[in-house]
């Protein structure tokens, strides 16, 4: 796996050349490639060595010069069996989904309960666009091989690893929960009127107004042992609705998160010394815009920004991190999460 921030005409070669390539940038440049083996997504906010960033002129491309087999498509809500069905029997799926399509919430409710999801990798993004387009420009995925533009599939890549690759899956969640209010909710999705607040019935809208709660600061819970941020999108006092950019499930129980001192320095001591050329890694938007991360580093961590990642399930406030590395001795097939 080899990242490299290019020109479109650097792309085009790749893909010429037979690259197996997974590419986030501008609408623009993707509308130019040719086909070949790749898939791609829109985004115009990158995280480079050098620091955060946002460019309308290059590409960035992940080679995986491991892959030994590719299949690609674009699936809508009623096909995400597929995501499932069509992967290798050794290997990793690459995703992207439009923000704010009626794709990513269909994968954001139904997906944790696909048959067989954790068995393997499954790593990606949500397609955005740039800040102040929002609303105006949609978000796109590409599907290389047949040359589809979609405002609402999923994109999927998957890749056949030989036996002696195996591939390492991580979220980096810098928060945790903080010491107020518990909160749970008797209905999940992305809107929330009424929940319990300490066991209390409460309008979630009117609460966060009256305690004046910061909503760059996510709730955030245990599922299964992996701490999982829900992020605020907007809040409605007036209609009493809160919007959230992930759903929130019924039963759970929630708490603000705890703020983070330092982003930055937090990531970059979390890529434990880890290079960026053979690490995939996506990040939040909103971490980009809170933590004001243009123009600083986060270590090995790189790859682009973007409106929600996927590590199985669709995650918020989150960076997720994808690497390829020798397997142990015998073709162990495991893979890490």
């Amino acid at each position: 796996m080899k990242n490299a921030f290019l020109t479109v005409e650097a792309t085009e070669a790749l893909i010429t050349s037979g690259a197996t390539l997974f590419i986030s940038g501008p609408e623009s440049l993707l509308r130019r490639l040719p086909r070949g083996k790749w898939t791609g997504a829109t985004t115009v906010y990158f995280i480079l060595e050098d620091g955060g960033a946002s460019r309308e002129d290059r590409l960035f491309c992940t080679h995986f010069d491991e892959a030994a087999a590719v299949r690609t498509a674009i699936l809508s809500g009623d096909e995400l069996a597929g995501l499932i069905e069509r992967r290798y029997e050794h290997g990793i799926t690459c995703v992207v989904v439009p923000a704010f399509s009626a794709t990513l919430q269909r994968y954001a409710a139904e997906g944790p309960r696909l048959s067989g999801l954790y068995n393997q990798p499954v790593f990606g993004w949500v397609a955005g666009v740039h800040l102040d387009r929002v609303g105006i420009d949609s978000a796109k995925v590409f599907d290389g091989v047949t040359g589809t533009i979609s405002e609402d599939g999923l994109a999927a890549l998957w890749i056949a690893l030989p036996d002696t690759i195996e591939a390492d899956l991580n979220i980096v969640n810098l928060f945790t929960a903080g010491e107020g209010s518990e909160f749970s909710f008797a209905d999940g999705g992305f809107e929330i009127a009424d929940c319990l607040i300490d066991g209390t019935p409460a309008n979630l809208a009117c609460h966060i107004v009256e305690q004046g709660l910061d909503t760059r600061l996510p709730l955030v819970a245990d599922y299964a042992g992996a701490m999982i941020n829900v992020s605020f999108q907007t809040v409605d006092a007036d209609n009493g609705k809160v919007h959230f950019y992930a759903p929130v499930v019924p039963g759970v129980t929630y708490r603000q998160a705890s703020p983070v001192a330092d982003y930055a320095s937090t990531y970059a001591e979390a890529a434990n010394g880890r290079s960026a050329e053979g690490m995939l890694s996506c990040n939040c938007i909103l971490n980009y815009l809170y933590a004001g991360l243009e123009g600083r580093s986060t270590g090995g961590f790189v790859g682009p920004v973007t409106f929600g990642e996927f590590a199985y399930i669709l995650l918020n406030q989150t960076l997720s991190c994808l690497s390829l590395q020798e397997a142990p001795t015998g073709g162990d097939h495991a893979h890490r999460s």
